[in-house]
């Protein structure tokens, strides 16, 4: 290259120096600039973070201090409590003292009962010897008693009776399903079923024998409530004892029918609660509106601390006894609604028979007997005119009505002897049979006239209680 165009070059090039150079300065006094409000940046966090770490540090100490001085509050709370509790079990112990220095001072009788302490309703060794039995017909409960080196379950006769199949499982749910023979104590309203069971279930224990009982004695009556999930017991006295019963304040067992009355100072049972009333299927009469009877103060507590004699009967024959006498008194009905049938005018069926039972009803109730569904398909074909008689051939018709159930009535009566009725039964059949005599000799009254049938009812028959 010579010379001028080296130096036009160089010419050239000079302000292309120049303008980097400047370029160069600028960038570097911003990044001094830059690195300045960094290092200022820096120090304002750093200066922050101290004064959070400071604040934090003055919070635990001042959360730490908190937690020692609740620590202390919770000990001395802690302390007077345990002196506050020191103090009351110390006062209940003086209050227990001189309670059972006032019982013991004054007379015993119901309002005062022996060992209120005494509290089986809280105590599964107890609980669990209850039953519960749930039949077809009726529903109860009973309990479990060892004795004499076997296992029964004690409930009352009318329970066992209102059915023709049951289930029994104690208040723990254990079913029981292997039994013995049904035992009869004979006039009392109790009975006892031997449990066969692999695993002897939770018992009772029986006083023993000629068990001295008085207006001193505690007693304590248990029963179960809700379906079993609930414990009711109740404390008294015994006011005295008689040859089959335990006289005691009706408040101790009212509502407790078949559970057991307790000695309080032993546990042992000394009775079985009944009620003589709650045996409509042993009644002829049994007013439709109540079912079950029942009257408040009719429960007896009978007496267990005794020997008792007891009569032995398969349970299928106890069972089959209770319907072959209900279908017994149940056709005697149906002929004392016969009895008292009007057939002038029409056939009328509202003559009443015992309180509001009236011959209709009496028959509806037992329609499935072949009179009795005569009797009101008569009625009602008339009432719909889709039969018309006149008074001659209605008087005709019924009379064969009669007549067919006198054949049934006499049928009935061959097969029904009292005296091979177990003895819980027995006194029932002969009620029964007397009914039933009544019953025929008014339906004989009946088809012999020529007038109509005697408007007056009949008196209504004695129930079990009568008897009494």
């Amino acid at each position: 290259m010579n010379l001028p165009a080296a130096r036009s070059l160089a010419f050239l090039c000079l302000p292309i120096f120049a303008v980097s150079g400047c370029s160069n300065k600028k960038s570097l006094a911003k990044i001094h600039d830059l690195e300045t409000q960094i290092e200022a940046s820096q120090e304002e966090n750093t200066t922050a973070l101290n004064e959070l770490n400071r604040q934090l540090t003055e919070r635990e100490d001042a959360a730490r201090a908190a937690q020692n001085e609740a620590a202390k509050q919770i000990q001395q709370l802690t302390s007077e409590r345990d002196t506050a509790v020191e103090q009351l079990a110390a006062a209940k112990s003086e209050n227990s003292q001189a309670e059972a220095t006032r019982i013991a001072a004054q007379p015993k009788d119901s309002s005062t009962p022996g060992h209120p302490e005494f509290d089986p309703a809280r105590d599964t060794k107890f609980t669990n010897a209850l039953a519960t039995i749930t039949g077809d017909k009726t529903t109860g409960t009973g309990f479990v008693v060892s004795t004499g080196g076997k296992t029964y379950l004690y409930t009352s006769a009318s329970l066992i009776a209102g059915n023709s199949r049951m289930t029994i499982s104690n208040a723990a749910g254990t079913k029981f399903t292997k039994f013995g023979n049904l035992e009869v104590a004979e006039k009392t309203g109790f009975v006892r079923l031997e449990l066969l069971e692999t695993e002897a279930p939770p018992a009772l224990k029986l006083a023993d024998d000629d068990a001295k009982v008085s207006a001193e004695t505690g007693v304590t009556c248990l029963a179960a409530a809700g379906g079993a999930t609930h414990f009711i017991a109740d404390h008294g006295n015994a006011q005295s004892q008689t040859e089959e019963l335990i006289n005691v304040d009706l408040n101790v067992i009212q509502g407790k029918a078949s559970g057991p009355l307790l000695e309080s100072a032993t546990g042992n049972v000394i009775a079985i609660v009944i009620d003589p009333t709650a045996e409509p299927q042993h009644q002829l009469w049994v007013e439709p509106a109540t079912g079950q009877a029942g009257e408040p103060g009719a429960l007896r507590a009978m007496r267990l601390n005794r020997r008792v004699q007891w009569k032995g009967v398969p349970i299928g024959t106890f069972l089959a006894e209770a319907k072959k006498l209900a279908e017994y008194n149940r056709l005697t009905g149906v002929a004392q609604a016969l009895a008292v049938i009007n057939t002038s005018p029409g056939l009328g069926l509202a003559t009443t028979i015992a309180g509001s039972r009236t011959a209709q009803s009496i028959l509806a109730d037992a329609k499935d007997v072949p009179v009795a569904s005569e009797v009101i398909t008569l009625r009602d074909d008339m009432a719909a005119k889709r039969l018309r008689l006149g008074e001659a051939d209605l008087k005709k018709r019924f009379a064969n009505i009669i007549a067919s159930a006198m054949t049934q009535l006499q049928r009935g009566d061959a097969e029904f002897v009292p005296a091979k009725f177990n003895p819980y039964h027995r006194p029932y059949a002969e009620d029964s049979l007397k009914w039933r005599k009544e019953a025929v000799g008014r339906l004989q009254s009946a088809a012999s006239s020529d007038s109509e049938p005697a408007a007056k009812p009949p008196v209504a028959p004695p129930g079990r209680n009568s008897r009494r």
